[in-house]
């Protein structure tokens, strides 16, 4: 399959992150290594031949130092952006209004240009609106090294809670009505968290309360956070999970991403990018993980990247700046 370049946007911070907004397609969120959050809003003709993309929001979250490593957004709120940091914290940020924010201050208008604070930063085209400073602590939590992934609760009830993995192996849960830290533990996992999977509708939506997560120490888990009662986490540090079992995918796990057509049911698929060790094709049948497609020809470097939709698997790698297209089995 040939790809063609259609359009090119040159950043001044390198790209750690992308996201297509699920509730707007022409909506593209970028992350990057400046501490920065980029918008932009994607066009094209009616034949597809012409792409246009158009900055529409950089907002400064982090300190110019500060790499972003991650970016979600919310399953429920289309404005709502989930983001993590090598500094150990992580922010929601809503990005109609164009600040730093819980889920209890979101508010439904434009930004009001006599209010914003623009910042300089060297080498920047368009300088970012700075607001950083909108509350003294984003989360109560941090984690003591780089906070690597993040992912938003869906199902109930979890709708409120958002996870956080750090290279301090620790898995945390906050509060996202108040950002108050829930639970946190340091014992599951042997080294950095670096992907987080909730229970949604179209992912083992049978299973609520349970977590897939993966570390750099090579593994694959899944396992239910103890509750306290049906609607509450046991809450605490180093509170034991339950029903925890494991996968050795023999390359460090970096990131997650799930199969267009997953049901909930009988379809729970994976795509796992594990670093040296190129990319799988997971389904989570109950309780065991079955890989079902191995990835890897192409991929000299790391493979930290990869998305898929109905039927072609992208993946990217680091080092040799590869990208590879593939059929889903």
């Amino acid at each position: 399959m040939d790809l063609n370049l259609l359009s090119t946007k040159k950043t001044y911070g390198a790209i750690l992150d992308l996201k297509l907004n699920p509730f707007d397609d022409t909506l593209l969120l970028t992350a990057h290594s400046t501490g920065n959050m980029m918008v932009w809003k994607i066009s094209a003709d009616d034949e597809d031949s012409v792409i246009n993309i158009e900055l529409l929001n950089n907002l400064q979250v982090f300190d110019t130092t500060c790499l972003i490593t991650s970016l979600h957004v919310s399953p429920t709120l289309d404005n709502l952006i989930l983001l993590t940091s090598t500094n150990g914290d992580f922010a929601t940020v809503d990005i109609i209004h164009g600040e730093i924010c819980f889920i209890e201050e979101v508010e439904r208008e434009f930004l009001d240009d006599s209010t914003l604070d623009y910042m300089k930063v060297p080498g920047a085209d368009v300088n970012p609106i700075d607001i950083r400073n909108d509350h003294e602590q984003v989360f109560e939590y941090q984690h003591s090294l780089e906070c690597w992934t993040a992912e938003f609760g869906s199902l109930t009830p979890l709708q409120n809670v958002i996870f956080t993995g750090g290279d301090d192996s620790a898995i945390a849960a906050h509060d996202l009505r108040t950002g108050k830290n829930i639970w946190g533990n340091l014992k599951v996992h042997q080294a950095g968290v670096t992907a987080i999977k909730a229970s949604t509708e179209t992912f083992r939506n049978n299973k609520p309360t349970s977590l897939i997560t993966g570390s750099y120490d090579d593994h694959i888990r899944s396992f239910d956070l103890r509750m306290l009662t049906e609607t509450s986490i046991y809450p605490g540090s180093n509170v034991p999970v339950v029903n925890n079992w494991e996968d050795n995918l023999e390359g460090g796990v970096w990131r997650f991403s799930e199969a267009p057509d997953n049901d909930g049911g009988s379809n729970n698929k994976l795509m796992v990018c594990c670093m040296y060790n190129g990319a799988n094709i997971v389904n989570v049948k109950d309780d065991e993980f079955v890989t079902e497609q191995f990835i890897k020809e192409g991929h000299d470097s790391m493979c930290y990247g990869g998305d898929w939709s109905k039927n072609v698997i992208a993946t990217c790698s680091f080092y040799d700046k590869s990208l590879q297209l593939w059929r889903s089995e």
